[in-house]
């Protein structure tokens, strides 16, 4: 307990522990409703949500990349999977299995755009992030990361989380947020169809047509003068159909 009292978090690894009871429950309680059958988590920093996790039958993954608490989960967690090193170091399973964790903001999109591509992204996949990048997601306000996203997964906000919820306090609100693996492209090249994308945004004011004029794509008449904020996805897969 006195080592565990010392550990702090870091903010060069932009570390907010959760430490409001409820809402560790409310969480926990989600994740294993969805029924796992082995449950890989992200930085689980003092182990908040891997004490409810290991009281299960489930097999348990930990990837943790601060050293102080890799020794802390090591101490307190016995014959489960621990690795002590950055989750985007990490080489994903060949098994399925179901991605969680509360996330720092500064590498969120990086961790949550390898999951997405991973093969083992067959389950859903529970995360904290900050709310503002969870409205990215949901795509309400078409942008590059929403559409990007909706290639791979659906997408729900479950909860907004106050930043008194966590020590250190964050200066934003967070989000428990669900990803869900969708299949509705069929053969569609889901690289090509996202660089179609990034390649859409590269200056967002300007039409597609000027945006995608060195490229070769053969843009649809009726979203030719688009911006890319304008289209659906949908209007991407055509794009890419007819070039």
């Amino acid at each position: 307990m006195g080592f565990q009292n010392r550990v702090t978090a870091k903010r060069s690894l932009g570390q907010n522990f959760l430490v409001n009871s409820g809402v560790i429950e409310k969480i926990t309680t989600i994740v294993i409703d969805s029924k796992p059958k082995h449950i890989t988590e992200i930085g689980p920093g003092k182990g908040a949500f891997t004490k409810v996790f290991y009281g299960t039958t489930i097999p348990l993954t930990l990837i943790e990349k601060d050293n102080n608490l890799f020794q802390l989960l090591q101490n307190n967690y016995k014959n489960i999977e621990l690795y002590n090193l950055d989750f985007l170091d990490y080489k994903t399973s060949n098994f399925e299995t179901t991605y969680f964790g509360s996330l720092p903001f500064n590498v969120s999109k990086e961790i949550i755009d390898k999951i997405l591509k991973s093969e083992t992204f067959k389950n859903p996949a529970f995360f904290i992030i900050q709310k503002e990048v969870a409205e990215k997601y949901l795509n309400r306000n078409k942008n590059e990361l929403g559409f990007t996203r909706e290639i791979y997964a659906d997408f729900k906000i479950l909860f907004d989380i106050k930043p008194g919820s966590f020590n250190p306090k964050p200066k934003v609100t967070s989000s428990f947020v669900k990803f869900i693996p969708n299949n509705h492209l069929g053969s569609i090249n889901k690289q090509d169809l996202e660089i179609l994308i990034q390649r859409s945004f590269k200056m967002p004011r300007k039409t597609l047509k000027n945006n995608l004029s060195t490229y070769g794509y053969k843009i649809p008449e009726n979203i030719n003068n688009e911006r890319a904020t304008e289209l659906e996805l949908d209007d991407y897969v055509s794009i890419l159909q007819h070039s």
